[in-house]
């Protein structure tokens, strides 16, 4: 049977997990640009500079962590959507990753809508049994 729905929403909820990746790593890049810093330190004092620079520490390791658990289960799903897995296990695998990847990081909570959404219509959807009836 045809997964057409959950497989694009799995492909969608492991693009925007990966977009979260590249997010967080401008983040944990740019607290260490020597441009950025001598931007910061110009134009404030350091109690708010190192106050930023913790604060982009802190975003950049909460858009990583989740984007990287979402992009690598995604993938996985996505694998045993298209072959001849357990949907029903692909199923519960998709909530579960959705749900720990919002408890992980509030930002996980983009991803995970897709992957709960997919989750719920694998459980869902029933598999087209068809029988030949023979011609008389």
């Amino acid at each position: 049977m045809k997964r057409t729905g959950e497989i694009v929403l799995n492909i969608m909820g492991t693009a925007t997990s990966l977009i979260m990746v590249v997010i967080g790593l401008v983040f944990l890049y740019r607290k260490d640009n020597e441009a950025y810093l001598n931007y910061l330190h110009a134009n404030w004092s350091d109690s708010e500079v190192a106050a930023t620079l913790d604060q982009m520490n802190q975003a950049g390791t909460m858009w990583v962590l989740p984007g990287i658990i979402g992009a690598a289960l995604g993938i996985i799903a996505m694998i045993l959507l298209k072959g001849k897995g357990s949907q029903k296990l692909t199923g519960w695998m998709l909530m579960i990753v959705s749900v720990a990847v919002c408890m992980i990081s509030v930002f996980g909570c983009i991803p995970a809508m897709f992957f709960i959404l997919a989750g719920i219509m694998a459980l869902v959807r029933n598999p087209n049994v068809r029988q030949k009836q023979a011609i008389r």
